[in-house]
């Protein structure tokens, strides 16, 4: 009888959305299809929450992201109609399913891997592609993360970690700055760029382990805060996080306010300017294309010539010409017919460096360097007269950022892609 109670009560719940069609859900939306989805998560173990809410809240994300992860869909935590017509069929993978081992390691490729290489991207184990190949960045981004973790550290990411991993909800950035503390032993991006600010305050850190809480790290930590007047714990806490970045300050209502805007300032793209790059810088240029402004190819990097097209078309609209495109530029800039500019496809990660360059690592020496050097002041990655020369721990840390920054592999060294980003940021062909 209860068996028979149940069935009548999913298929309850199932005809109106059969009838009418399964909307697509998606966080903090209320709509009924989200009691009939929980009802259905929860039948196969995914969802533990409130079954009578019609709220997509953020533990209902999480169980669609873990269903369409056991059921090899694409991870979004969108509930839409691919994942409804897995979800309501007969073939649904249990979450608890003995038959599932989930297990990724070297040589794993495919959207669960892509979606591990998300996770640990925003976790800053990860500064790599998100290809779906688990290479030998991939391998030892997860034995960081066992390490942080507590767990056995062996490369494979199997059930304990992906569960340790996909559930982290504390964030241990916000705009750029760590926000947890760090002490002897952690380690993570937030480590490394710790590491990475105390050596431009040129704190010194031999044989450092970059992202590794270690005793050089300990050791820097302590002399920053003697020298502050704090208290010398080797601890990076909040009071030492104010110190380290003094001009930051968290304010909530204004982060909002930058993201949403406000009603009399609409927010739609964010201000662009020159070292940026994206999908929107692209669009600003095939809009400067189109007005003649621009010549060259969209590359979506904000160069010197693309700022030097920005400042002609805010000075023929009666702009502010300041180079960059904010609110009143990006409305003037949506005037223009992107139809008449001509597009060639340009794939950064191939632009052409000029002539061919050594790479450079530590331990290299002479004017190639120097002038590598020169370009990472410029950026404010190293400090003034750090151009010696000689590619140190501190050159490497420096290369580290800027490849952090822009997108590419992180590994300290300089070649061609590096060379070029750095054409491209700086607005002129140095390689």
């Amino acid at each position: 009888m209860k068996r028979l109670m149940a069935v009548l009560l999913i298929l309850a719940m199932l005809i109106p959305a059969a009838a009418l069609g399964e909307a697509t859900l998606r966080r903090d939306m209320h709509h009924p299809d989200v009691i009939t989805a929980k009802g259905l998560l929860n039948t196969y173990g995914y969802y533990t929450g409130d079954l009578t809410s019609d709220e997509f809240d953020a533990s209902m994300e999480t169980a669609v992201r873990w269903f369409q992860r056991r059921n090899e869909l694409t991870v979004d935590g969108v509930l839409g109609p691919s994942s409804w017509e897995v979800l309501k069929s007969t073939k649904v993978v249990a979450k608890n399913d003995p038959e599932y081992s989930g297990t990724l390691k070297s040589g794993s490729h495919g959207e669960d891997v892509k979606e591990l290489q998300r996770q640990l991207r925003q976790t800053y184990f990860y500064a790599g592609k998100i290809d779906g190949i688990y290479g030998a960045e991939v391998l030892k981004a997860v034995k960081a993360f066992q390490a942080a973790a507590g767990i056995n550290v062996d490369g494979v990411a199997g059930k304990r970690t992906q569960d340790l991993l996909y559930n982290r909800t504390a964030r241990i950035f916000t705009g750029g700055h760590p926000v947890r503390d760090l002490y002897s032993g952690m380690r993570g991006w937030d480590v490394y760029i710790i590491q990475s600010k105390l050596l431009n305050l040129n704190y010194a850190l031999p044989f450092v382990t970059y992202g590794y809480f270690d005793s050089a790290t300990v050791d820097a930590v302590k002399q920053f805060q003697r020298d502050n007047g704090l208290k010398a714990t080797g601890i990076v806490d909040s009071t030492l996080r104010r110190y380290l970045w003094p001009t930051y300050i968290f304010i909530e209502e204004e982060i909002q306010k930058a993201q949403e805007g406000t009603p009399d300032d609409p927010y739609e793209e964010r201000i662009l300017k020159r070292g940026m790059y994206g999908e929107d810088v692209k669009t600003a240029q095939m809009s400067l294309k189109a007005g003649g402004y621009l010549v060259g190819n969209a590359d979506g990097i904000f160069g010197a010539q693309t700022e030097a097209a920005v400042r002609r078309f805010q000075k023929a609209c009666n702009l502010k010409v300041d180079g960059k495109i904010g609110p009143k530029t990006w409305a003037r800039l949506k005037e223009l017919n992107v139809t008449n500019a001509e597009q060639v496809v340009v794939d950064i990660e191939q632009t052409s460096t000029g002539a061919s360059h050594r790479k450079l690592r530590i331990g290299c020496r002479g004017s190639d360097v120097t002038k590598l050097q020169q370009q990472l002041i410029s950026l404010s990655l190293l400090p003034a007269g750090a151009d010696d020369g000689k590619y140190g721990q501190q050159t490497a840390m420096a290369v580290m950022q800027f490849q952090w920054n822009n997108g590419l592999s992180v590994d300290g060294v300089a070649g061609p892609q590096t060379y070029s980003m750095l054409n491209e940021v700086l607005g002129v062909q140095w390689w």
